[in-house]
């Protein structure tokens, strides 16, 4: 009767504590004390079935009550074996039996015909305990079982409502961290384009840097080219105010610091970063931060680097903005060995076009020199026969087709043969071209032409002339002649001591009945009139029958 009321006393205890709302530790935890009050218990562990694991949720000893969780991992011990836990589990049936001077009450937790936890309690073997049954405490399990199902439907429950907190977070910052991602790759294409377009590699390092300071969100940012002897030049940077200036002016010895054995290696990195590093600029320190170093490169060849850092803002440097500074130097790298070659190219079809141009015009001097040789005669520098003899045809068709009058002077020195004979000759060859230099000015009319035909005979070309002009400029060359009054040597029928020219002349207007050659041969009938009738005068004839001597 003593034993009944002790555990009714207990059962008053613990429906009071279920009766009210606490939480599953509280109850546990309660039970467990009320369990120590009653009837002393020495030892307990609560085991429960935890995603898809036995662990332990609550522990008993002579250290006091522990609670875990989330629930621990089931350490097998001397007290409990973990094969006594699961032969309780699998026989799914409450026991009190003594066990080495203790009696063990193994209480299996079930809900809805499914174990999810077992209690197993060490009550001491005295009096108290000896009227103590197994069924006594099946009320508790059934009360444990509720408690700890209902527990864990909300630790579940919670569970799922934090983790599809944490994975809408995760999404949502996936989301944005994408979203940064592609307009930051969009910012890459949109400077790629910007560098294609670029109208020279001055503004192309310009845009480079400029552009992607403001795109990628970079404090500074400077491009250093290589040269030879290990030297560097820069190209376009940004000063300590965040300014991008040209920096062209700089050059010194590629510098023995951190990142150079990094990028200058035919196989190094693209990409050198280090944080918490001194920050440059021209090579002298303005404070400390994040520095990055990307290479830029021509096949295995280096060629400079791309420098940049948080010396204004002091941002760390965010992940994904490696992998963007990699692609941004090799976008660089690209557009600037593309660059070059072009206007390397550029300047190598300028110095052909310049040569190409040189030896066009020296082709052309010689050929104009040819030609002009090929067309003047060698002795008198005046026209030649070759060239008379195509000016004569082309006059006569042009004044056959406008119905012009043309007419030709025909003009041999007086007894040169007696004057070579004389002087030598060479001082005939100058008598020659004393004459030719006095009668090739004589007429400067368009279209006229004085020329060596052959010997000591001249002729006087004179499109669009008639008779009356002909007549004029045969007068004024027979006295030109007369006027140099060159020594001659005596001769017969000779009045004066001079060398002088006979000339035959004549003027035609070309017809289809009528033809070069005979034009020719009646301004040389003249000639030979002039020259039967005593030399040093002018004979003119006509196509009209018109006919003129001039002593």
């Amino acid at each position: 009767m003593a034993q009944t009321t002790h555990i009714q006393n207990f059962y008053d205890q613990v429906l009071n504590l279920t009766g009210k709302s606490h939480g599953l530790r509280t109850t546990c935890e309660q039970i467990c004390r009320n369990l120590l009050l009653s009837f002393s218990v020495e030892e307990a562990i609560l085991v429960i079935a935890y995603k898809s694991h036995w662990k332990t949720l609550l522990n008993v000893g002579s250290e006091g009550i522990h609670y875990f969780f989330p629930p621990v991992e089931y350490q097998d011990n001397d007290t409990f074996p973990f094969h006594q836990v699961t032969k309780a589990i699998r026989l799914k049936k409450c026991t009190l039996i003594d066990y080495e001077n203790v009696r063990r009450l193994t209480l299996p937790l079930e809900r809805r015909s499914q174990i999810i936890g077992c209690m197993i309690v060490d009550f001491p073997q005295n009096v108290d305990t000896l009227q103590l049954r197994a069924n006594d405490f099946r009320y508790l399990g059934a009360l444990l079982a509720s408690e700890l199902n209902a527990s864990m439907i909300d630790a579940i429950i919670q569970d799922e409502h934090s983790g599809r907190r944490i994975a809408e977070r995760e999404l949502q910052i996936r989301q944005h961290e994408q979203h940064n991602l592609q307009k930051q790759l969009q910012a890459l294409h949109d400077i790629s384009f910007k560098l294609w377009r670029a109208h020279s590699i001055d503004n192309m390092l310009f845009v480079a840097v400029d552009e992607a300071k403001k795109q990628l969100n970079i404090d500074r940012m400077a491009i250093f080219l290589f040269l030879p002897g290990n030297r560097m030049q820069g190209t376009y940077g940004t000063d300590i105010y965040g300014n991008t200036v040209n920096e062209q002016y700089f050059e010194s010895d590629i510098p023995d610091l951190w990142f150079a054995p990094h990028i200058l290696q035919q196989r190094g990195e693209y990409l050198a970063i280090e944080d918490n590093t001194p920050l440059y600029h021209n090579l002298k320190v303005v404070g400390f931060g994040w520095s990055a170093y990307i290479s830029l490169w021509d096949e295995d060849t280096p060629i400079g680097w791309i420098a940049c850092d948080n010396l204004l803002s002091g941002m760390p440097l965010p992940g994904h903005l490696h992998q963007l500074l990699k692609q941004f130097g090799f976008i660089v790298s690209q557009h600037l060995v593309r660059r070059q070659a072009e206007e390397k190219l550029i300047q190598l079809n300028t110095e052909l076009e310049l040569r190409v141009a040189e030896r066009t015009l020296a082709l052309q001097q010689a050929k104009d020199k040819l030609e002009k040789v090929s067309q003047e005669d060698p002795l008198t520098q005046v026209a030649n026969r070759r060239l008379f003899d195509e000016r004569f045809s082309e006059e006569w068709r042009r004044a056959e087709r406008h119905k012009l009058p043309l007419s030709l002077l025909i003009i041999d020195v007086d007894h040169f043969k007696e004057y070579n004979d004389s002087f030598g000759h060479a001082a005939g060859d100058q008598c020659l071209k004393t004459i030719a230099a006095t009668l090739a000015p004589i007429e400067r009319r368009a279209g006229a032409l004085f020329a060596r035909y052959g010997g000591e005979e001249f002729v006087l070309l004179l499109p669009g002339q008639d008779q009356l002009a002909a007549r004029y400029a045969a007068e004024r060359s027979l006295e030109a002649i007369r006027a140099l009054c060159i020594p001659n040597s005596p001769d017969n029928g000779s009045q004066a001591n001079i060398v002088t020219i006979s000339i035959g002349g004549c003027t035609v207007t070309p017809s289809a009945k009528s033809s070069a050659a005979a034009f020719f041969k009646l301004t040389d009938a003249a000639l030979y009139e002039a020259k039967s009738s005593g030399r040093n005068q002018i004979f003119m004839t006509s196509d009209n029958g018109s006919n003129y001597r001039i002593p």
